[in-house]
């Protein structure tokens, strides 16, 4: 069996707030795009183990619920890869966060992903990034590692403080681009300025190394 370094939240709990479900207008872009990545098996579910892989976010102004002086996003909640389609009881508000005591204030049906604080620190990094993109697949992360393309080391697990240091570093004052984590078993990071162009880049990587 693989063994495999994801789906288990790292996160402080204690600050979820359930709600109803979201309203399409929050999260219909970002569903349009997991569409695409789930039917390639960028998004999904590991089989045997049962773990599913993959989470999307996208940057949204929810200073009607609460001000924060970090950014606010919406993110597809925890271990939701198995769907085919999700719906607003599958997304989540991350309307405030502390990455030194890995606590995330969230709002919705379900608690968001457990990669949630790596998407805070990137769009923390650089407010010109929109949107992130965390996908699987071992052939594009061996890949990756084979080209020496951008990557956190092989010693950060995912969901820790140390992941997202290492996350601000990669990204430095880049817009655009796309990582490897080493120390996550086939997870790839791409982030961009907007939803649309971290959409065709995720699509470019896989042409790219599946064709």
């Amino acid at each position: 069996m693989k063994v495999i370094d994801d789906g288990v939240i790292k996160y402080d709990r204690s600050n979820f707030s359930l709600s109803g479900p979201l309203d399409a207008l929050e999260y219909e872009e970002l569903e349009y795009w997991r569409n695409k990545l789930f039917k390639i098996g960028l998004i999904g579910e590991y089989p045997a183990e049962k773990i599913g892989f993959g989470n999307m976010s996208t940057v949204r102004d929810y200073s009607q619920f609460i001000k924060s002086i970090h950014p606010q996003f919406i993110i597809t909640g925890t271990q939701t890869g198995k769907y085919s389609e999700l719906s607003g009881s599958h997304y989540t508000r991350v309307l405030d966060y502390n990455i030194s005591e890995l606590k995330i204030k969230m709002m919705g049906c379900i608690e968001a992903s457990s990669e949630a604080l790596t998407h805070a620190a990137i769009y923390e990094s650089n407010l010109k990034i929109k949107a992130v993109f965390h996908i699987h697949s071992s052939v594009i992360w061996k890949k990756m590692i084979e080209d020496k393309s951008d990557y956190t080391a092989a010693h950060i697990p995912y969901g820790t403080v140390e992941m997202a240091i290492a996350t601000k570093k990669c990204i430095s004052d880049k817009n655009n681009g796309v990582f490897c984590m080493h120390g996550h078993v086939d997870g790839i990071v791409i982030y961009s300025e907007s939803l649309e162009l971290a959409g065709n880049m995720t699509l470019d990587l896989y042409d790219k190394y599946f064709k």
